[in-house]
C-alpha cells in the first residue's frame, strides 16, 4: 500500500551556540499538492555515541505546514547529568529532529529527520586542496574557500573582510608543528622565512593561492585566517629529484565538463625543450601527446569521467625522469540528448495528454518509466538519472586513493601505471596513505511550476477504475525523426507522475533527462482505504475519505454498490436507515470519512464501487480488495515420470486421481499443473527459494548452508551451471562457511553455541565436516579445520569401532532419524570417506567391523539399516550386497515405486510421506548407486522424485539434502541427451486439453498452467516423443 503524502523537515545545517532555540519548517503535502491536516510530533534529542540521550517530545496541529522549535538549553539540562564530559561548558553536540506528521482522517503517519550540527563560528574557512609535496624553487599552489556556516551567499560587506594567509618555512626536516613560532622574535635561528599575503574574497568564495618555495625549504605550513574562523595545513615531504629538476601541472578550471576545453599550465625550475603528456581514466589511456608551449588545452569526453589523472614528463640532460601527474574530477555531459515534456502540466484523471520526447540523434534507443510519485517515498530509486550514471561511474574509478608521492616512479604510479626504462626513476622511500579528492555530486531537477484550469465539468461521471503504481514502462527506437510524441490517457489516481527517460545512440552515447511532473487532480473526490487483503467471512471497516478543494462545502450523500461478493452490515438503529448509504458535509479546502462495515463472501480480488454525489460535483471509484481464505492453506504434490529415453520416439499414459479433503475451505481449492524436462527440474525453478543466505547458531547455519551445495553440484554434474544462480549460491555459502567457523570450539568440534556448549557433538561435526568436504570444489575451505574436526571426533571413537555422543543436537529438523549409537557410527563413518585420500583408513575399517557385526545381530530399524547400507557399500563393504538386499526385501511396492514406511508413518494421518522415509530412500539409493545396481534404483528414485513439495524441496533439511544428493548423482546419469515431446493433460473439467511442447531448447523451462478444480480430481497426462520429462500437479 504506497504512502499517500510526504513529509519534509527543513533546517539550517548548522546552529549558533549563542541561540537558544534551533529551529525549522515541517512541510507536509499529498502528493497532488495539497496540505495535509493532523498533528505533528516533533521529537529533539541529542546525537551522541556515548549514551542513550533523553528527548524533548511536542505535538502540535499542521495544516500543510507548521514551525517547529528545539530548546537547546532544556535539552543539554536534561541530559547533562550522564554526559561523560561534565564540567566541559565548551562542549557541543549535534541536534537530531524527527518530524511524524499523523493524517486525522485516516491516522496513517509518515516521517522525516534532520540533523543540525553545532557551529564554533559564523564562518568556514577550508582548504579544499593543496600540493601534498614540497618542489623546491616551484611555487606551493593551494585552494581554498570561505563560506558562511549558514549556507547563504556571503554579502558584499561581508566580502570586503581579507583572507590572511600565514605561510612559514623552514629548511629544517622537522620544527615544532606550533604558530606560536610567529610571536618570537628569534625566527632567524630557526631558519624560518614567513610569508603574510592579504586575499579578498569573489563572489563563490574560492580564492587560488601560489606563492613561491624557497630552494632550501624542508617543511610548511600555511594557515588561513578570516575574521574569528582560522585553519592551518602542514606539508612535511620533499619530493625526490637527483638532478633537482622538478615539473609541476595546474589548471585554474573548476567544475570541468566533457566537451569543455580547459588549460593546463606547466612549470620547470629548468629549461625545457618539450613536454610529453598522457591521459588516463579507469585505467584506459584516453589521450596523449606532445608539446613544446607551456601551456596545454585539452577537451574531456564523457569516457574520461568521473576521474582522469593527467601525466605530464621528460627526460632531462641527465637522464633522470622528470614528471607530475593531477587528478581532476570530469563530469559527463548526460544532458541535452533527450527532453521529454508533458502537453499539460496539470490533467484531471481520465485525461487524454501527450508526452514528447526528442533527441539528438535518430534511431536512438528510448527508455521511458512514468511511476506514481508516492512510489519515490518507499526508499532507493533504481531510475536511470544523472547521480546515478556518476555513483556508477565512481565505483570503476581507481585514483580515489594512492600513497603520498615523493618520487618520480609514484607519479606514474598515481595514474595506474607502471614504466620500464633505463632512464632515472626515483623511486618512493616510503609511503603514507592518504584520501584523495572525491568528485562532489551535483542535485538536478527543480521543480515545475503548473498552471491552474478552471473548474472541472461533472455532467458525465466517469468512474475511477485504473490505479497502477507504474502508468509506463516503455523501451522503443527512434526512426529516422528525432521526435517522439505520445498520446496516452491519464490513469485515475489523484497524485502526481514522474516521468523519467534515458537514451543510448551510436554517436552520443548515454544521454539522461531530469524527471518532469505531471499532476493528476480533480477538485472533489473519494480515497478509498483499503487495506491489501482480508480475509472471508470476518467484518472489516471500508473507511471511505471525500476531499473537497471547491469553493464551497458540499453537502454530499456517499452510496457503495451493492454486490454479491460482500455484506453490508447496517449499523443504524433509525427506521429509514439504509446500510449502503450515508451522507455527510464536507467543508472546503478539508476532508471528511465515513465507515461502512462489510464482510466478504468471495474469494479472490472483488470490486467495491463507492459513489459520492453533491450538487457541485461527484465521483465515483472501484477498487478489488484481495479475500483470502480462512484456515490455514495445505498444499499436495503428485509426480509422474515421463521416461521415453530410447533411440525410438514412444508413448506413455498416465491418470492422477486427487480427493480433496472433506474439510477443506469452499471455494479454496486451486489446482495448477507443471512441466519439465528435467529430473530436477520442480527444484531447480524453486532454487529462489532453496538456496538460502546461511545465519543463526552452528545448526540453523547449516541448515541453510547445506542445500546450496547440493544444488551446485547437481547442476554442475548435468552442465546446467548458470553464472548467476553459481555467484548466489557461492556467495551465501562463502558467508555461511565464515559464519560456521564461530561455532568451531577450541578442541576443532562444532556445536549449536560454539564454546559456550558444554561440548562439541559428534554428529553436528560430521555434518559439518560433510558438508564442508563436498563444498570444496566451490568455496576455499581451510584444510585445517577439517583436520581439526575429523580429529575430534576420530578421539571418539570406542575400542570397538563405535562413535558415542558426548555433546547434544538441539534441532529435530536437522538430525533426521539419528537417534542411536549403530545410526551415529555409520552416519559419522559416511562423513569420514568423504576425504579424498584414504585417511582414517583405520579408524573407518574399524567402523565398518562394528557395522558388520550388528548386521550379522539383526538391524529392525529400517532407517538404521539404511544408513548402514549406504556407509558399508561406500567403504565397498563384502557385507554391502547382503545389507541392501535386506533393505530392498522390507521395501514397499506400489506401480513402478518401490519405498520404505517406517512404523511412525504408518499412524501418521499426513498426505505426504514422513522426512525420516525420505531420507531413507534416499541412503538407498545412494546404496544403489555406490554398488553399481543403477536398473535396481530407478523404481526408488521415481518415488523419491515424486516426494518433492511446490517449492522444488523435501518435508525437512536433512531429507531435502540426502535426496537431492542421491537424485543430483542418478540424474547426471539419466540426463536425455536429446528431449523432443508433447505432452497433453485432459481432465473432466477442461473443454479443450492443455499442451506442453519440450524440447532441448526449453527443457529447463518450468511450464506451469491452471486448471479449474473439480471434486473428485481426474487428470490423465499423455507424453509422444523422445526424452525424459517430469510432470507434477499441485
Amino acid at each position: 500500500v504506497l504512502p499517500k503524502f510526504d513529509v519534509m523537515i527543513t533546517t539550517p545545517l548548522y546552529y549558533s551556540l549563542k541561540e537558544e532555540d534551533v529551529t525549522g519548517v515541517v512541510t507536509a503535502k499529498y502528493m497532488y499538492g495539497k496540505p495535509v491536516k493532523g498533528t505533528v510530533t516533533v521529537t529533539c534529542l541529542s546525537v551522541s555515541y556515548w549514551t542513550n540521550k533523553r528527548n524533548i517530545t511536542t505535538t502540535m496541529e499542521i495544516n500543510g505546514s507548521v514551525n517547529v522549535t528545539c530548546n537547546k538549553l532544556m535539552l543539554q539540562n536534561l541530559n547533562a547529568d550522564e554526559s561523560w564530559h561534565q564540567g566541559d561548558g565548551d562542549y557541543t553536540e549535534p541536534i537530531e529532529m524527527i518530524a511524524v506528521v499523523t493524517e486525522s482522517l485516516t491516522g496513517f503517519s509518515q516521517n522525516s529527520s534532520a540533523i543540525i550540527f553545532p557551529k564554533q563560528s559564523d564562518y568556514f574557512i577550508e582548504f579544499m586542496d593543496y600540493s601534498r609535496v614540497i618542489k623546491p624553487s616551484l611555487n606551493f599552489i593551494a585552494t581554498l574557500k570561505v563560506t558562511r556556516s549558514d549556507n547563504n551567499q556571503m554579502s558584499t560587506e561581508e566580502r570586503k573582510n581579507l583572507v590572511t594567509i600565514t605561510a612559514q618555512q623552514s629548511d629544517l626536516l622537522y620544527h615544532h608543528p606550533s604558530f606560536s613560532h610567529l610571536e618570537n622574535e628569534s625566527t632567524e635561528e630557526r631558519n624560518l622565512t614567513v610569508h603574510v599575503m592579504n586575499y579578498t574574497v569573489p563572489e563563490n568564495g574560492i580564492i587560488d593561492i601560489e606563492f613561491p618555495i624557497l630552494p632550501n625549504t624542508k617543511t610548511l605550513r600555511v594557515q588561513a585566517e578570516f575574521l574569528s574562523s582560522k585553519t592551518d595545513i602542514g606539508v612535511y615531504d620533499v619530493f625526490s629529484s637527483p638532478s633537482q629538476t622538478y615539473l609541476q601541472i595546474k589548471t585554474k578550471s573548476q567544475d570541468i565538463k566533457a566537451g569543455r576545453p580547459f588549460e593546463l599550465s606547466i612549470t620547470s625550475n629548468k629549461p625545457v625543450r618539450k613536454f610529453h603528456y598522457l591521459v588516463l581514466s579507469k585505467e584506459q589511456v584516453v589521450d596523449f601527446g606532445t608539446r613544446v608551449a607551456r601551456k596545454i588545452t585539452l577537451t574531456p569526453k564523457n569516457s574520461w569521467a568521473p576521474l582522469a589523472c593527467i601525466l605530464v614528463f621528460f627526460v632531462d640532460e641527465l637522464g633522470v625522469v622528470v614528471n607530475d601527474a593531477l587528478t581532476v574530477p570530469i563530469q559527463p555531459v548526460l544532458d541535452g540528448k533527450i527532453k521529454i515534456s508533458w502537453s499539460k502540466d496539470k490533467v484531471k484523471p481520465s485525461d487524454k495528454v501527450s508526452l514528447k520526447i526528442s533527441t539528438t540523434e535518430p534511431g536512438s534507443v528510448i527508455g521511458l518509466a512514468v511511476v506514481d510519485k508516492s512510489t519515490k517515498l518507499l526508499g532507493e530509486s533504481s531510475d536511470i538519472t544523472e547521480d546515478s550514471v556518476f555513483h556508477e561511474l565512481n565505483l570503476y574509478s581507481t585514483v580515489q586513493y594512492f600513497p603520498l608521492v615523493r618520487g618520480s616512479f609514484g607519479v606514474f604510479q598515481k595514474c595506474s601505471l607502471w614504466v620500464s626504462t633505463d632512464a632515472i626513476l626515483e623511486e618512493d622511500k616510503e609511503h603514507f596513505l592518504y584520501g584523495g579528492m572525491i568528485p562532489i555530486e551535483d542535485g538536478f531537477g527543480d521543480d515545475i511550476p503548473v498552471s491552474k484550469n478552471g473548474p472541472p465539468d461533472f455532467n458525465n461521471l466517469h468512474v475511477r477504475t485504473h490505479f497502477p503504481e507504474t502508468w509506463l514502462w516503455i523501451d522503443t527506437k527512434t526512426r529516422s525523426d528525432t521526435d517522439t510524441t505520445m498520446e496516452v490517457v491519464v490513469p485515475d489516481t489523484i497524485t502526481s507522475w514522474v516521468a523519467s527517460a534515458f537514451v543510448v545512440s551510436e554517436n552520443t552515447g548515454l544521454g539522461v533527462t531530469a524527471p518532469v511532473e505531471l499532476e493528476a487532480f480533480q477538485p472533489f473526490f473519494i480515497f478509498l482505504n483499503l487495506p491489501y487483503s482480508v480475509i472471508r467471512g470476518e467484518q472489516f471497516i471500508l473507511e471511505v475519505n471525500i476531499f473537497n478543494y471547491l469553493k464551497e462545502e458540499a453537502e454530499v450523500t456517499v452510496i457503495l454498490d451493492k454486490s454479491d461478493a460482500f455484506e453490508i452490515i447496517l449499523t443504524s438503529n433509525e427506521i429509514n436507515a439504509t446500510e449502503n448509504q450515508q451522507a455527510l458535509s464536507v467543508p472546503s479546502e478539508d476532508g471528511k470519512m465515513v465507515q461502512f462495515p462489510i464482510k466478504p463472501k468471495q474469494l479472490g480480488e472483488i470490486p467495491i464501487k463507492v459513489t459520492a454525489i453533491s450538487s457541485a460535483a461527484s465521483d465515483a471509484v472501484i477498487q478489488k480488495v484481495l479475500v483470502k481464505a480462512e484456515g490455514v492453506e495445505q498444499t499436495y504434490s503428485q509426480t509422474v515420470l515421463l521416461d521415453l529415453t530410447g533411440n525410438k520416439p514412444q508413448a506413455v499414459s498416465k491418470t492422477l486421481d486427487f480427493t480433496f479433503p472433506s474439510d477443506v475451505v469452499s471455494g479454496s481449492e486451486r489446482v495448477e499443473v507443471t512441466a519439465v524436462g528435467d529430473l530436477l527440474g520442480p527444484s531447480i525453478s524453486g532454487l529462489s527459494s532453496l538456496i538460502k543466505m546461511p545465519y543463526g547458531c552452528g545448526e540453523q547455519n547449516m541448515i541453510n548452508f547445506a542445500p546450496n551445495v547440493y544444488i551446485l553440484q547437481y547442476l554442475s554434474k548435468t552442465r546446467q551451471l548458470r553464472e548467476d544462480i553459481k555467484s548466489k549460491a557461492v556467495s551465501f555459502m562463502r558467508k555461511g562457511y565464515q559464519r560456521e567457523l564461530l561455532f568451531q570450539r577450541d578442541d576443532g568440534s562444532f556445536s549449536a553455541f560454539g564454546n559456550e556448549d558444554a561440548s562439541g557433538s559428534t554428529w553436528l561435526s560430521a555434518f559439518v565436516l560433510r558438508c564442508f568436504l563436498q563444498a570444496h570444489p566451490f568455496i576455499d575451505i581451510d584444510q585445517d579445520v577439517l583436520m581439526d574436526t575429523a580429529r575430534w571426533i576420530v578421539q571418539h571413537q570406542k575400542l570397538n569401532g563405535e562413535f558415542n555422543e558426548p555433546g547434544k543436537v538441539l534441532s529435530s529438523d536437522l538430525q533426521g532419524g539419528t537417534n542411536n549409537p549403530v545410526a551415529l557410527t555409520a552416519y559419522i563413518m559416511s562423513s569420514l570417506l568423504g576425504f579424498p585420500d584414504k585417511q582414517h583408513a583405520f579408524v573407518i575399517k574399524s567402523a565398518t567391523n562394528f557395522l558388520e557385526e550388528k548386521l550379522g545381530e539383526g538391524i529392525s530399524d529400517n532407517y538404521t539399516l539404511a544408513l548402514v547400507t549406504y556407509a558399508l557399500s561406500w567403504a565397498k563393504s563384502t557385507k554391502a550386497k547382503e545389507a541392501l538386499n535386506i533393505l530392498n526385501q522390507r521395501a514397499e511396492h506400489q506401480g513402478d515405486f518401490r519405498f520404505w514406511v517406517t512404523p511412525a508413518s504408518e499412524i501418521s494421518d499426513s498426505w505426504q510421506p514422513r522426512s525420516i522415509d525420505i531420507e531413507l530412500a534416499a541412503y538407498a539409493l545412494l546404496s544403489h548407486f555406490h554398488q553399481d545396481r543403477l536398473a535396481e534404483g530407478i523404481p526408488v528414485m521415481k518415488w523419491l522424485s515424486q516426494q518433492r513439495n511446490h517449492l522444488g524441496g523435501f518435508s525437512s533439511t536433512q531429507d531435502t539434502v540426502v535426496a537431492l544428493q542421491a537424485l543430483s548423482v542418478f540424474a547426471a546419469l539419466t540426463t536425455a541427451s536429446k528431449t523432443e515431446m508433447d505432452v497433453t493433460v485432459t481432465a473432466p473439467s477442461l473443454n479443450t486439453p492443455e499442451t506442453f511442447s519440450i524440447d532441448t531448447q526449453n527443457r529447463f523451462l518450468l511450464q506451469t498452467k491452471e486448471i479449474a478444480p473439480a471434486q473428485p480430481m481426474a487428470l490423465t497426462v499423455a507424453a509422444e516423443g523422445t526424452g525424459f520429462a517430469v510432470f507434477q500437479v499441485h
